[in-house]
């Protein structure tokens, strides 16, 4: 059965976090899958400036940007936003789509406005607000979401991508690839850094300006991703570099130990100096232990192949759609 399905977000395709990313990728794979897809978005940005052209990276699926749309499709899926009905006029069914952890935390200000604004607004409405839609569905099951009818299904990473591209550098060298913002604490990364070349010469290896085919590169010729985010509601780059075997050191967000991974936690930058010097003299001394564990991150980061997950979302809309 072909579905015509319409996305709605509430930022710029062309901001390019995760949950851009996520619209774009799930987009294509529904037109594979015979379905029909348009995408509505809003003119805002949390900060910076626009990464990409978004009908560089659409495939030609149709892609309509400004501040109020009026959206008829078989299913409409909107990416929870307090008052995105002041943007967005829907038709039903509606599947709201819950990918920000800034929901469930408190509001602080190096979140940025938008963010708080979203935070604060949501405290007094989500009630009501949730029960607008037909179905929500979540990246994680690590946060309550009080509604009769939740879908729990992960981001995904195309594992046929992410994999092991090339050796290891000669040098024992340390990857980023977060946004460099305090949400995804660059900044205990940078201390992190600090200290390490206190004491052994590494390397680093930051992902700017790095091009989304050349990420698998650029990872598994790393020995070890630091990504000290603050704030994360499913932790994409975290599987992106397990499936490139590359060993991660983390926080211990609920997020991220929902992920079932092998990740190792800390929680401030002493706390990563003392993780990555495991690994660098793991990998100095006991090449074999590494390479286990390494390994060990691809196996277990594969429950979350877009083949897998992918079908889930189809199933999901056609659920929707049959029985609203």
């Amino acid at each position: 059965m072909s579905l015509r399905v319409c996305f709605c977000h509430h930022l710029s395709l062309s901001y390019w976090g995760g949950g851009e990313k996520w619209i774009v990728e799930i987009a294509k794979e529904l037109v594979k899958r015979r379905c029909t897809v348009e995408i509505y978005a809003l003119p805002l940005l949390l900060e910076g400036k626009p990464k990409i052209n978004p009908k560089d990276v659409l495939e030609g699926i149709p892609y309509y940007e400004k501040i109020h749309h009026n959206v008829n499709g078989d299913v409409v899926y909107v990416t929870y936003n307090p008052l995105n009905w002041l943007n967005f006029q829907t038709s039903k069914p509606r599947i709201g789509g819950l990918h920000a952890e800034a929901y469930w935390v408190p509001p602080n200000v190096r979140y940025g406005v938008l963010p708080n604004l979203a935070n604060v607004t949501n405290r007094f409405a989500n009630y009501f607000e949730l029960r607008r839609f037909d179905a929500i569905h979540t990246v994680t099951e690590a946060f309550p979401v009080n509604h009769p009818r939740v879908y729990f299904i992960p981001n995904f990473v195309n594992a046929a991508a992410y994999k092991p591209t090339r050796e290891k550098n000669e040098d024992f060298t340390i990857a980023y690839s977060s946004r460099k913002v305090w949400q995804k604490g660059y900044d205990l990364f940078q201390q992190t850094i600090r200290l390490l070349r206190k004491e052994t010469a590494v390397k680093t290896n930051i992902s700017g300006g790095i091009s989304e085919k050349d990420m698998p590169d650029f990872l598994s010729s790393s020995h070890v991703s630091l990504l000290p985010s603050r704030v994360d509601t499913f932790g994409l780059s975290i599987v992106e570099s397990c499936l490139c075997e590359t060993p991660v050191v983390t926080t211990p967000l609920s997020a991220h130990k929902f992920l079932g991974l092998p990740l190792t936690y800390g929680n401030s930058a002493s706390d990563f100096q003392k993780a990555i010097l495991d690994f660098y003299y793991m990998w100095k001394h006991n090449r074999e232990e590494y390479w286990q564990l390494a390994k060990d991150c691809r196996i277990k980061a594969l429950k979350f192949d877009k083949t897998v997950i992918v079908d889930k979302v189809l199933k999901m809309f056609r659920e929707v759609y049959n029985t609203c």
